[in-house]
């Protein structure tokens, strides 16, 4: 039994060490970050939104963080990647969480929310795809999610849940749902199997809000929305440093903006974690020195405002 022991102790102990060699850069990556992270105390939202006070006739957003975004369109209540946590990243022993947590706090909690209709999931990265705050949204909305992501939510009792690859269209919720082709990846962990990785078109009344999810600089989106006319279009703009690959820089965010002629350009993905070299306030400011004296079209600039299309 003894001898049993000590040979299940050295597999174990193999086991780490090649996990540990083979995922090294990862790992240092991620200790550099969370030292990055101790220079910053997470704040609170400088904004909070009134859900219970926006009009049905009309189309009305809220940046809550990240890629999370509360959207009352045309009386459909919809969210994006809903993310509340204070931190993301793997959970050891189901009680600590081993990534990054946030610089401000979420503008809303999942009590706040008003009846959702609508859940839309562009992928299933730890930073968009949180398991702990689906558990606390309720059960009743549709949800739209990319190929092989419903694995992760459907035990959660979410049954109306459809999964879109690239280009293919869905009405659901009274919302028309169309997944976009994006330039990015969409395993969860480096090890995990292939998830699908959406942008998603959603249109209603007449009005169309492009919501990027993550993305680099792709052509795909600006065919996608030829012949629609894009109201709004919600784009990441942080992590691109040193990961230009898979995420667009400030600058490439708004000429996609400009390629697909949107109204107003929505910037995500920046300010809220701590994901990449480049600080945590220069997204914004090159994405508005790219838009010069076009800045006014560039809206949610703080996380917690409300923007109601004009």
């Amino acid at each position: 039994m003894r001898n049993l022991g000590l040979l299940v102790l050295a597999i174990l102990l193999l086991c780490a060490s090649v996990f540990l060699i083979r995922y090294r850069g990862w790992i240092r990556y991620a200790i550099q970050q969370r030292k990055r992270e101790q220079r910053f105390s997470t704040q609170p939202a400088k904004h909070r939104p009134e859900p219970a006070t926006w009009r049905d006739n009309a189309v009305t957003l809220s940046w809550l963080g990240h890629a999370t975004l509360l959207i009352n369109f045309h009386g459909i209540r919809i969210i994006t990647d809903p993310v509340f946590v204070e931190s993301i990243g793997i959970r050891v022993l189901g009680v600590i969480t081993v990534g990054p947590k946030r610089l401000v706090h979420c503008a809303l909690t999942p009590a706040e929310l008003p009846p959702l209709d609508l859940i839309v999931q562009s992928h299933a990265h730890l930073d968009h795809l949180d398991v702990r705050s689906w558990k606390q949204l309720p059960r009743r909305p549709a949800v739209v999610m990319a190929a092989k992501n419903s694995r992760h939510i459907r035990h959660l009792g979410f049954s109306n849940v459809t999964e879109l690859h690239w280009g293919e269209t869905t009405e659901v919720a009274g919302v028309r749902v169309t997944a976009v082709e994006v330039r990015h990846w969409g395993e969860r962990f480096p090890w995990s199997a292939w998830h699908g990785y959406n942008a998603y078109l959603l249109e209603r009344n007449g009005t169309t809000i492009l919501f990027g999810g993550d993305t680099a600089y792709t052509e795909s989106i600006c065919r996608a929305c030829e012949g629609h006319k894009i109201d709004i279009a919600i784009l990441p703009i942080g992590g691109y440093e040193p990961w230009i690959q898979s995420h667009a820089s400030p600058e490439q965010a708004w000429e996609m903006a400009q390629r697909i002629r949107s109204d107003y350009l929505v910037p995500i993905h920046h300010q809220t974690f701590i994901l990449s070299y480049e600080p945590p306030d220069e997204p914004l400011r090159r994405v508005l020195d790219a838009a010069g004296d076009q800045a006014e079209r560039v809206v949610l600039r703080e996380i917690g405002q409300t923007f109601v299309l004009p």
